[in-house]
């Protein structure tokens, strides 16, 4: 299920308050949207994550065109006030523009259940680690699931945190190593990204069983020859 990302996103508040509430059942936290949040701008006091290459889908609000990206980013600010024991997060969702419109419009994310959660076990791990002070690990990164098929290269031209200098990404594959490649729900498994789009996006493919009958008949040439 694909949830769609605007306002103050009820799933990702709902999903959050559970896993803050098993992490830390004794503090008071909340999260919120705000779209103002810069990156590495932040208040005294407040500590930020960056949740780079997520995976959602987007949908252009005036021709339809929809798309897949594996290189979205999510950034969060949060804070702790360790006395009163209340902590605050705000959440900023990049956004990307559809490529078909001649004056596109940036368009906000959808995300599936499944990585929402992802991005905010990540979360988790991020304020125990810079508002608890815990040593953390962060091996303990949960992967992003990559749930279709992208074809091409990361489009920086239509990507907003591109022109903010933070996707870094430009015309590089879409889906890092770190990701994982399942296609919908008739393959339980997961598989590394790359290998599945090495071939679809970077056009490197070859037909080698073509290649293997030109060498033979060049070879027969060569023989009648000689």
């Amino acid at each position: 299920n694909l949830v769609l990302c605007h306002g103050l996103v009820p799933i990702w508040q709902k999903i959050f308050s559970q896993k803050i509430g098993q992490m830390k059942p004794g503090d008071m936290w909340t999260l919120k949207v705000d779209y103002n949040l810069q990156s590495n701008d932040l208040e005294p006091g407040w500590k930020q994550f960056l949740q780079r290459h997520a995976f959602a889908r987007f949908q252009c609000s005036q021709c339809w065109h929809a798309w897949h990206s594996a290189q979205v980013n999510v950034l969060f600010h949060m804070h702790l006030d360790r006395k009163q024991r209340r902590g605050q997060v705000k959440m900023k969702l990049f956004r990307q523009e559809c490529k078909k419109c001649l004056v596109p419009k940036l368009e906000l994310p959808e995300f599936s259940q499944e990585n929402v959660e992802r991005v905010l076990e990540n979360l988790m791990l991020k304020l125990r680690g810079k508002c608890y002070r815990e040593a953390i690990n962060p091996k303990e990164l949960s992967k992003i699931i990559v749930e279709a098929q992208i074809m091409g290269p990361h489009d920086s031209s239509h990507c907003e945190a591109c022109r903010l200098g933070i996707c870094y990404v430009k015309y590089e594959d879409q889906a890092p190593a770190s990701t994982f490649f399942r296609p919908a729900s008739l393959f339980p498994h997961s598989f590394p990204a790359r290998e599945e789009r090495s071939e679809v996006e970077t056009g490197s493919g070859r037909d080698w069983g073509s290649s293997c009958d030109w060498m033979l008949i060049f070879v027969l040439l060569y023989l009648k020859a000689k």
